[in-house]
């Protein structure tokens, strides 16, 4: 779980999903109220789990997967997405390039 690099407080799992789909690249800690940023490593990895999903179409094509599994299968993907995000978010109290 993230850790403020001001407090040195964690931050729930639910507080950083709250966080992470704010889509603003500042997020206000819960505790002590000061500005934290997403490290731009963390960003990297969380981007490559939101095409996991994405990328599994393709494949479910390609195999001639019914419409109903690949439905269910998408499905699991974005939850296990959701629950995993979280686990890679890194805080810095700087504003890193994405580069």
């Amino acid at each position: 779980m993230p850790t403020c690099q001001n407090c040195g407080r964690k931050w729930s799992w639910f507080a950083s999903i709250k966080k992470l789909f704010t889509f603003r690249k500042s997020m206000k800690c819960n505790h002590c109220g000061e500005i934290q940023y997403q490290s731009s490593s963390s960003r990297n990895k969380t981007s490559l789990f939101v095409l996991l999903p994405i990328i599994t179409i393709p494949f479910s094509v390609m195999f001639d997967l019914s419409l109903n599994f690949v439905i269910l299968l998408e499905l699991i993907l974005i939850l296990v997405v959701l629950f995993v995000m979280p686990l890679f978010l890194k805080l810095t109290d700087k504003e890193e390039p994405l580069w």
